[in-house]
């Protein structure tokens, strides 16, 4: 085990990335809120990116609620809401989630957990949740974008 990579506060690191991300390529404010239960978002887009390494092995989840997804691909591809559809709503919130996972992966591989990361993948729905299985490190992250909630959830198990 890497005792240098396990005491990463990925709180910390991801609280300050993803404020940066959505100001840089959004235009947007990601505001940081105190920790709390998982909130309800009803009908809710999640973006996922998996990360795995002989040393670490988990996954990044960003889920907002599709409205905040429509208003996130609108201003990165600036455009307004009937010019693009589901398709594009996938690729940049897949892309969102990878820049977040990539920060990740890079703090993961200088602590000397070197990983890789998947292709984001996509879920859609209003009535699902991410389980953590046993002996994973579960970090929930709540922001608020605007007048929406936005939730950043990290499942990290070390080998």
């Amino acid at each position: 085990m890497n005792a240098q990579a396990q005491s990463l506060d990925i709180r910390q690191l991801l609280n300050k990335h993803v404020a940066e991300v959505f100001q840089t390529m959004l235009s947007l404010h990601a505001v940081p809120q105190s920790h709390s239960p998982f909130p309800l978002f009803g009908d809710r887009v999640t973006g996922s990116v998996g990360l795995g390494g002989d040393i670490v092995t988990g996954a990044l989840y960003l889920h907002m609620p599709s409205r905040l997804a429509q208003r996130i691909t609108g201003a990165m591809l600036r455009l307004s809401a009937g010019e693009f559809g589901e398709a594009e709503i996938n690729d940049v919130l897949g892309e969102i989630t990878n820049m977040l996972t990539g920060h990740l992966k890079s703090c993961l591989c200088d602590a000397g957990a070197p990983c890789a990361v998947s292709i984001p993948s996509i879920i859609r729905g209003s009535s699902y949740q991410v389980e953590t299985l046993p002996d994973v490190r579960r970090e929930l992250l709540l922001f608020h974008c605007e007048a929406d909630p936005l939730a950043v959830e990290v499942h990290l198990k070390f080998n």
